[in-house]
This record gives structure tokens, C-alpha cells and sequence, in this order.
């Protein structure tokens, strides 16, 4: 029996040895690798200070285009160069600067994002992805395209292709708005259709039907939030206002509100369109009071006073400031107040009559 004790305190004291030993190994392994880890972070920030010094061998490529050795070297992820570019990019207020980086990157970058497309991680490829674009790889097309035919891409990683080419204006993002808008949300969309410049905005608007109603509001919505202002523009938005969509509608009379203006056609239309306010939305109703006062014709007016009594306190509210844009809109709000038949629409016009004298638009 004490045999068996013993053997057992032996078996006992052998595997808390052997448990404090490994124990001590792993310590001292992470203590190891924390000093290496410390020891390479430390390197790299330095390099990356020096990079981003005024007199560093970036500063003297920004200014004259000549790469030094410093720069002309294999670059991997533990490159500061990378993170320089990014900082400079951020800070940067020339296209001049901006193009030498977009250049630097498709001259010494392609092998390495190519290597990172094909990692099996899905995080890896997200992020050359967001690095693509950042950098405007424009050489990377081949590789892009190929990424987005594979079926085991998944959502993030095609939307983010179809991003990158939006960014470098390319055409084959065109036929995935129509294919993949299912997919996609409406911020997703607008984000895809936001960079496209003039040809490509032209291609949209001239096959405009063919999209989905999502891809045309979205067309719509980057329209007027670039405050574009053509003749062409003017005319598409001015032929919505005839739409039998109200979400199409609803964004057309808020785009064209930043014009200022509206062509003869494009009145008449708007004449046709509030004839049906009685069947239209409130939010449509408020987008109109807000397309007369910036447009300011004053047979718009009595439209303006009768939405004043209107039942949606946003339409109410918006008909009487837009009455204010006027040249006799202190006049009009005046007898509004007075005589208007619809006590909500008195109690708007002198709520606003007060407001506007208080910020020193009446007097």
C-alpha cells in the first residue's frame, strides 16, 4: 500500500515538473516573441517616420517623380511604404501627387495584390480589394474580372469589384447595375454610380429604361447630389415628373429643385403633376413646395397658399418658407396670416413671418 502511495507522489511530483517546465518554455516564447514583435514594430515605424519626413526619399519622388532605391524595392506586407502612401494620399491636394502615387503603386504593387487575390483567406482578398481601389490599379483588370466570374466569390468581394471599376470608369460595370441589383442596397448602389463621369453617365441615360426602378432612382439621387447641371441632366429629370413611379418622381422634383430653373416642357409637366397633389404623397407634395420656391415664378403662388393649409405639418412648413423665397413673399404671408380660410395655414404663415424677421429676412 505505501509502494502504491509512493509511486503515485512520484507520478504527481514528474507532472508538475514536467507542467512548470512547459509552462516556463511558453513564458519564456512569448516573451521572445513579444521583444522580436516589439523590435519589428519599433523598425517599421521608423522607417515609416523617415518616409513621411519633408526631406525623405517619398518627398523627393512627390516633387520630381524620381524614385530613389529606397523606394525601388520588393515590397511586402511589412513594407511602410504601403502605409506612407496611404498618409500621403489622405493629406494629399494635387492630382499631380496623387497620379506619381497611383503610378508608383501600378509600377511596383501588381505582383503583390496578385499574389493577395488568390489567398485563401477571405479577409486577405477584402482588403486588397479596398487597397485596389485606393491605389487605382488600373492593371489590375485581368485579375478583377476573373475574381468576379468565380461563383465562390462571395457578396462583399463582387460589390467591391464592381466598385473598383466603377472608380476607374470602366464600362463592364454597366451590365452588373442591371444583373446585380437584386443584391445590392440602395447605398450600395448610389456607391457604385457616384464615381461614373460624363460618358459613362451619358451610356445610363440614354439606356435609361433598361435598368431596374432601384438602378434609376439611384441614377437620380448621385445626379442631384453632384449638383449636375447640363442641358441633358436638365431634360432627362424634367421628363420624369410624367413617371408613374412616385419614388422616380419624388427623386426628379428634388434634383431639379437644384437647378433653380425649369424649361417651358419641363413647367408644363410640373403644371400636369400638381393638378394630382390631391393623389400624390406628402412627401412628394413637399419636394413640389420646395421645387416652387426655388424656381420662384409667381403663378406658382397660389399653389404655395393653398399648401399652406395642407394636412402634413412638413408640406405646411416647407410652402411657407418657400412663400418667403419671393420678391412679395412677406406680402403673401401677411394675408396669409389674416385671411387665409385654413387655421393651420394662418398659424404657419405667422410662425414663419416671425422667424424669418428674427433671422433678418423681414424687416
Amino acid at each position: 500500500m505505501n509502494g502504491k502511495f509512493v509511486f503515485l507522489l512520484q507520478v504527481v511530483q514528474i507532472t508538475g515538473l514536467v507542467l512548470l517546465i512547459l509552462l516556463v518554455s511558453l513564458l519564456i516564447y512569448l516573451s521572445a516573441r513579444k521583444a522580436i514583435n516589439n523590435k519589428h514594430t519599433d523598425r517599421y515605424n521608423r522607417r515609416l517616420q523617415r518616409l513621411l519626413a519633408t526631406d525623405s526619399a517619398l518627398q523627393v519622388f512627390l516633387e520630381t517623380g524620381e524614385a530613389s532605391r529606397i523606394l525601388n524595392v520588393r515590397k511586402d506586407r511589412r513594407s511602410p511604404v504601403f502605409e506612407a502612401l496611404r498618409v500621403r494620399l489622405s493629406i494629399s491636394r494635387t492630382e499631380h501627387e496623387r497620379a506619381l502615387i497611383y503610378e508608383y503603386a501600378r509600377n511596383h504593387f501588381h505582383d503583390y495584390y496578385a499574389r493577395q487575390l488568390k489567398n485563401r483567406r477571405w479577409s486577405t482578398r477584402v482588403n486588397a480589394l479596398l487597397e485596389l481601389e485606393l491605389f487605382q490599379m488600373d492593371t489590375m483588370r485581368k485579375e478583377l474580372s476573373e475574381l468576379l466570374g468565380k461563383t465562390k466569390s462571395s457578396d462583399t468581394e463582387r460589390f467591391l469589384i464592381l466598385r473598383i471599376f466603377a472608380s476607374l470608369q470602366m464600362k463592364e460595370v454597366l451590365p452588373y447595375l442591371k444583373e446585380e441589383a437584386p443584391s445590392l442596397s440602395d447605398s450600395q448602389l448610389l456607391q457604385l454610380i457616384l464615381p461614373l463621369q460624363s460618358a459613362l453617365q451619358e451610356v445610363i441615360l440614354k439606356a435609361f429604361h433598361v435598368y431596374p426602378l432601384r438602378v434609376q432612382c439611384a441614377v437620380v439621387d448621385a445626379l442631384r447630389l453632384r449638383n449636375e447641371r447640363s442641358a441633358l441632366v436638365l431634360s432627362h429629370l424634367e421628363s420624369l415628373l410624367g413617371s408613374e413611379e412616385p419614388d422616380l418622381r419624388l427623386r426628379a422634383v428634388n434634383a431639379i429643385a437644384n437647378f433653380g430653373y425649369i424649361s417651358p416642357e419641363g413647367e408644363s409637366k410640373l403644371l400636369a403633376l400638381l393638378q394630382t397633389q390631391a393623389r400624390i404623397n406628402w412627401d412628394e407634395r413637399q419636394a413640389l413646395a420646395r421645387l416652387m420656391g426655388s424656381i420662384r415664378e409667381e403663378h406658382f403662388l397660389p399653389v404655395l397658399l393653398e399648401f399652406l393649409g395642407d394636412e402634413s405639418y412638413p408640406v405646411r412648413q416647407t410652402a411657407s418658407d418657400s412663400l418667403s423665397r419671393y420678391r412679395s413673399g412677406e406680402e403673401q404671408l401677411r394675408s396669409a396670416a389674416q385671411h387665409h380660410p385654413d387655421r393651420f395655414a394662418r398659424e404657419m404663415s405667422e410662425e414663419t413671418l416671425e422667424r424669418k424677421r428674427y433671422e433678418g429676412v423681414f424687416h
